[in-house]
C-alpha cells in the first residue's frame, strides 16, 4: 500500500498531538508569543514561560497549543480567541485580568492609522502560528507529540530511536525540544519514540509531563 504521508504532496507539520494522556486545567495563558508545542513552565503569576535558563528548563515539562476555540469564526490576532481591542486594557493575562482596570489615558494618541485587526477565517492552530501572548493556551500534560523540522535543536541525526529529550533554554532555541541537555543537568522529560514516521524529518517523542518533576 502507498504511504500518503510521504507521497503526494503532504501538508507539511510542525507540531502534531498522536495521543495525550490529560491536560492541565485552569485559565493558562502564554507568558509570550509561543510557536505551538513549545516547552512551558507556570511562572509566579501562573503564566505558561519558555524556558530561558537551566534553572527554567528543568520545570518546563508542558508542550502547549492554541486553546480550543469557544466561538465561531472569524477569530481575531490578539489576546482572547476574540481578539484584543485598539484600546487593551492589559496584556490579557490572568494576574491581569483581575487585577488590572486601568487603561492608559494616552493611548488614543497612539491609535495606529488605520485602525485594523488581523482576522482569521480558519482556527490560528491550523496555519501553525505561535500563539499571541496573553492569549489562552491548552497545556498538554503527558502525552506523545511530533515535531517537524525547525521545532527541535540540533539535525535529524542527532535523534534516534529511545534518545532522552530535554527543553532547549539557548537563545532563538527557547522550549525545543534537544537531546542535548543532560550535560548541563537538565530534566529528562522523555524519549525518542519514532523518526520520520508522520513526514521527512519528523520526531516523535513521549513525554513524561508531570512525572518528570517527580
Amino acid at each position: 500500500m502507498v504511504n500518503a504521508i510521504n507521497t503526494g504532496n503532504p501538508v507539511k507539520s510542525t507540531f502534531i498531538v498522536n495521543k495525550y494522556a490529560d491536560i492541565d486545567g485552569g485559565s493558562a495563558t502564554a507568558a509570550v508569543e509561543t510557536p505551538r508545542g513549545r516547552l512551558c513552565f507556570r511562572d509566579a503569576l501562573g503564566r505558561m514561560q519558555i524556558p530561558r535558563t537551566i534553572t527554567e528548563a528543568r520545570k518546563a515539562v508542558y508542550p502547549v497549543d492554541w486553546a480550543k476555540p469557544l466561538n465561531p469564526g472569524p477569530w481575531f490576532d490578539g489576546p482572547g480567541l476574540n481578539g484584543n481591542p485598539i484600546y487593551g486594557v492589559n496584556s490579557g493575562s490572568a494576574n491581569e485580568q483581575v487585577n488590572d482596570f486601568t487603561i492608559d489615558p494616552d493611548a488614543a494618541f497612539a491609535t495606529p492609522w488605520p485602525a485594523a485587526f488581523k482576522q482569521y477565517e480558519v482556527y490560528p492552530a491550523l496555519y501553525n502560528l505561535p500563539v499571541t501572548s496573553g492569549n489562552k493556551v491548552l497545556v498538554y500534560d503527558e502525552g506523545t507529540f511530533t515535531y517537524g523540522s525547525g521545532n527541535y535543536s540540533g539535525d535529524i541525526v542527532n535523534f534516534t530511536i529511545g534518545s532522552a529529550i530535554y527543553a532547549d533554554y539557548t537563545t532563538g532555541n527557547e522550549g525545543k525540544i534537544t537531546v542535548s541537555g543532560g550535560a548541563g543537568g537538565n530534566t529528562a522529560i522523555g524519549h525518542v519514540t519514532q523518526i520520520d514516521t508522520f513526514g521527512k524529518n519528523t520526531v516523535t517523542v513521549k513525554l513524561k509531563g508531570h512525572n518528570a518533576l517527580a
